[in-house]
């Protein structure tokens, strides 16, 4: 138990700390922050600066771990199991950004230290807290939709993400693409709600980079609702329908990316084809904050994480073999005809 404030370093200060975890630390009453840690120090000043936060700057979290309770890890992809298992070591408690690590054995080997330590260890899936993520569970649990069928989930657009490192297309520093980078919230989801994946089919478009752009799963779930067939797409490069369509055998889920703070279910009444929109009462409360305050509530003891990482190496275990049986998916415009040569045309005198 910690009775003061819980005190945070923020490490690795790019678009994602800038938008979403800073505000919620300061944000949060039981929360100090004490230091804001990247190797760009100038723009780690300017952006304490603009939220007139008074805190140590610096490149280094080392010095700084003896005056921590606790860090959020957000530095790239590659850096989040070793750092988090220095810090770790170190005596903090960690919420670490998705995905935990680029191997499942790099993240279990972090929850192994947690639990040797007795200290709290909390995957970044912020998508856990979003209301419709409850919803579903709610939705699923009441039975609305009747026997499971299957579903449909897809996200995709082009890349427009304000990467201040430009890591995301690295595969030594982000471990792989798209279904690693937005996959693995998806995943992390249709597990959680869905059950154990038991087989699956994947295809994607790496030319050999190991970054694809483009990804398709095709996904066969056996969990308490039995066995949920299940179809998932992301995409850097075009839009797709963005959203989640739960299929029933007495009526259907819908979740769109535009609005995750409700959940859509349509089914018929006395004959009549009706559409309920469901919300919950605290739907507006930020997703990154509500993240933050479990992580708060598990060092305080109250609450677990709600994504531990035994969970969050369950998935990157499923997007290791993934990547390790890959189709590519078909691109006919890009294939070459193979045959006979033809003779060239003549040239006309």
């Amino acid at each position: 138990m910690t009775p003061h404030r819980i005190r945070l370093g923020i490490l690795g200060c790019g678009a994602i700390t800038q938008m979403e975890h800073l505000p919620a630390a300061l944000a949060h009453p039981d929360v100090e922050l004490i230091a804001l840690v990247d190797s760009a120090t100038d723009r780690t000043r300017a952006l304490a600066k603009s939220h007139l936060v008074q805190c140590q700057i610096s490149d280094d979290f080392r010095p700084l771990l003896g005056q921590l309770d606790a860090v959020i890890n957000a530095l790239p992809n590659s850096l989040h199991a070793p750092v988090t298992l220095e810090v770790l070591r170190a005596g903090a408690h960690v919420l670490c950004e998705k995905p935990l690590a680029i191997k499942a054995s790099d993240a279990l080997a972090c929850a192994a230290l947690a639990e040797q330590q007795g200290l709290v260890l909390a995957a970044g899936m912020n998508r856990r807290f979003v209301a419709s993520h409850k919803l579903m569970l709610l939705v699923l649990n009441e039975g609305m939709l009747g026997p499971l069928k299957s579903y449909t989930c897809d996200y995709g657009g082009a890349f427009d993400w304000k990467s201040a490192s430009g890591f995301y297309f690295s595969k030594a520093l982000a471990g792989g693409g798209a279904m690693i980078d937005f996959g693995v919230h998806l995943l992390d989801s249709l597990i959680d709600w869905f059950g154990p994946v038991s087989e699956f089919s994947y295809q994607d478009d790496n030319w050999g980079s190991g970054i694809e752009a483009n990804a398709i799963m095709e996904l066969r779930h056996s969990g308490k609702y039995g066995v949920v067939e299940g179809r998932l797409q992301v995409s850097r490069t075009f839009p797709l329908k963005n959203r989640l369509l739960v299929q029933g055998a007495e009526a259907e889920a819908e979740v769109k990316v535009a609005d995750l703070d409700s959940l859509i279910v349509r089914r018929e009444i006395a004959g009549e084809q009706v559409c309920q929109t469901l919300r919950l009462s605290d739907a507006k409360t930020n997703s990154f904050y509500k993240q933050l305050d479990n992580f708060v509530q598990s060092i305080r003891g109250t609450e677990k994480p709600e994504v531990n990482g035994t969970q969050t190496a369950a998935v990157l275990q499923l997007i290791e073999d993934a990547y390790a049986n890959a189709g590519r998916i078909p691109e006919p415009w890009s294939e070459v005809p193979c045959g006979t040569p033809t003779e060239p045309p003549k040239v006309m005198a």
